[in-house]
């Protein structure tokens, strides 16, 4: 592969699955309405922390809101935002991968990590991510290591810092680990030029990022950005706790580490049949070299039908298929196995080496505590695995190149398997052609549905896009332009595609959002501004342990609610006359004030 076109080939694979999921990346009532409305709220003058509630930094709303002041409510300019986003971080990764591994290798191992994290759903698709901050996060932190690990120079280091202090004014706990794997590098390195500006590396963004957060906290009383802003990240509520044990897999570890064993039985029956492809070719290239590339295209093929069959499998195997988790379950207990035994052997042979041989300390260390955030659940489609996964990726896949080429002089066969590595690599190009194929599967399913709306059209599927679509337009008739719509637990998606304000501080009522004093506050916030039309969708939130708002959580403001407001219409395959948050069907309900005559 020529050079152009190894750096090409991540990009490429980008805008194929862009085009393959084109506008369908939002999920109108998971996390977007937060997303849309808190920098829309502050375009308009309202206070962050203070007039509305955020838990994470202020640098994505002040962005969306600078997005929003000059382009208005658009989805396109808010998409084209969160691209750029994505495009720097995948040219982070590429440039560490090519660090890692050769040139045409390295390109592998960025697409890799573009057809499995960067498109995913719900919430973790880079073009509309759960969360801008989490995505500019990550984006920072791993383009720090890689400038603080690039030969070291003032020059570079200057550049570390600025990404070290964007990362902490998205999410101070990423900026803090991308930071903290830098000094544990520059620390345990010989470099006494790089340690003497590791300290002007690490004081300007943490005194930077200090007085920021300063400015923009005044006026808010502590317990708020406590309990609802950006210090919650100290006082993570249980609910929170449940989420972040459900995405790593450790709220049932025995189920995930027998899946974890069915994936390295997997993989290990890929690699014996890799190398005894390897070993056929060897001993076929002394008749001739066509003959040595007969197993090889075998191999290989055989791969692919098994990828095949597993996009589409038939309906006898579908069920025994669908027992396999994601194979890419192994890359973070293999990133932690590898670096226990790199370290173990640095603690015996006393050197200052790597960890891992040829992976920067402080790359490896950043990829670590992405992998912990994935530990036993990685594959999960979901907003974590969008993030957390490409750097784990890009560094397994690096080490996997580095182990493959080893392995041909380990085995005790003459002659020697040199075909392995290269095998290695076209099973590698197997998964990512089968990962775009699964992905245009999904997303070109017959059940997107466009819906329309005043600030640009998406794709959402049925029966969620015909609700959508006919509560958007009851909506619009029904609260006037400068009127107010509340919605629980998340319909910020309406406030700001219609352009409507929310009287409320939050925009999300999820559980662990609210204790009681936060409860008792929107109830009078309520009775003081009462809203034109308050928005029920059935939206269960599993994870955080209590599912329903108003059956296991919020019972007393849900309660308020029905008894100030009668329902008005009702829309989807869930719609009844006693319907709530938590039955089966999706349905979104709209509500108006008890003594209002209907429009």
């Amino acid at each position: 592969m020529s050079r152009r076109a190894a750096v090409l080939l991540p990009y490429a694979v980008f805008l194929i699955l862009a085009a393959v999921s084109w506008n369908r990346w939002i999920e109108p009532f998971v996390d977007t309405g937060r997303e849309l409305m808190v920098p829309w709220r502050v375009s308009r003058g309202e206070a962050l922390y203070r007039d509305v509630r955020f838990y994470y930094g202020p640098l994505a709303p002040w962005l969306g809101a600078a997005v929003d002041s000059v382009a208005g409510r658009r989805f396109a300019a808010r998409i084209a935002l969160a691209a750029l986003v994505a495009i720097l971080h995948l040219e982070a990764l590429r440039r560490l991968a090519r660090r890692l591994t050769t040139e045409t290798l390295a390109s592998l191992a960025a697409s890799l990590a573009v057809a499995v994290a960067f498109f995913l759903r719900p919430g973790g698709c880079h073009l509309f991510p759960y969360s801008l901050d989490t995505s500019l996060a990550v984006a920072a932190a791993t383009g720090a290591v890689l400038l603080a690990t690039s030969g070291g120079s003032s020059r570079r280091d200057r550049a570390a810092a600025a990404c070290v202090l964007a990362a902490l004014l998205a999410r101070p706990e990423i900026g803090l680990a991308g930071l903290g794997a830098i000094t544990v590098e520059r620390v345990l390195a010989p470099d006494a030029a790089a340690k003497r500006r590791l300290g002007w590396l690490a004081a300007f963004p943490v005194l930077t990022a200090a007085i920021v957060y300063a400015l923009a906290s005044a006026g808010t009383p502590a317990a708020t950005l406590a309990k609802e802003g950006w210090l919650a990240v100290l006082f993570v509520p249980p609910e929170f706790r449940n989420v972040y044990a459900s995405f790593a897999g450790v709220d049932r570890p025995a189920l995930r580490l027998a899946e974890l064993g069915l994936v390295l039985f997997a993989l290990l029956a890929v690699g014996i049949w890799l190398v005894l492809a390897a070993i056929a070719a060897a001993r076929l290239r002394r008749r001739s070299e066509a003959g040595a590339r007969a197993p090889q295209v075998a191999a290989v093929a055989i791969l692919a039908v098994a990828a095949l069959v597993a996009l589409r499998p038939p309906a006898a195997v579908r069920e025994t298929v669908d027992l396999l988790p994601p194979l890419v379950r192994a890359v973070p207990p293999l990133l932690f196995a590898a670096a226990i035994a790199g370290a173990a052997l640095r603690l015996r042979d006393r050197s200052r080496n790597s960890f891992v041989a040829g992976v920067p300390d402080s790359v490896l260390l950043l990829a670590l505590l992405f992998a912990a955030r994935l530990l036993l659940a990685a594959g999960y489609v979901g907003p974590y695995d969008g993030f957390y996964l490409p750097l784990p990726i890009v560094v397994a896949v690096a080490m996997l190149f580095r182990v493959a080429a080893r392995v041909p002089a380990q085995i005790d066969v003459s002659p020697r398997p040199t075909a392995f590595p290269g095998l290695v690599a076209a099973s590698l190009a197997v998964f990512l052609a089968a990962r775009i194929g699964a992905l245009a599967l999904a997303y070109r399913d017959p059940a997107w549905s466009r819906v329309a709306t005043p600030a640009g059209s998406l794709f959402v599927i049925e029966p969620l896009a015909g609700a959508t679509r006919d509560a958007l337009a009851n909506l619009s008739r029904r609260v006037p332009p400068n009127g107010s719509i509340v919605g629980f637990p998340e319909a910020g998606f309406f406030n700001w595609v219609l352009g409507r304000t929310n009287p409320l501080a939050q925009d999300q009522f999820f559980p662990g959002h609210l204790d009681r004093a936060g409860e008792q506050e929107a109830i009078t916030r309520l009775s003081r501004m009462p809203p034109d039309a308050v928005v029920l969708v059935n939206v269960r939130t599993a994870g955080h342990g209590r599912a329903a708002f108003g059956k296991d959580y919020l019972e007393e403001l849900d309660g308020y609610v029905r008894s100030r407001f009668r329902p008005a219409a009702e829309f989807g395959p869930g719609a009844g006359s006693s319907s709530r948050i938590g039955d089966p069907g999706f349905f979104i309900q709209i509500l108006v004030p008890a003594g209002r005559p209907a429009p």
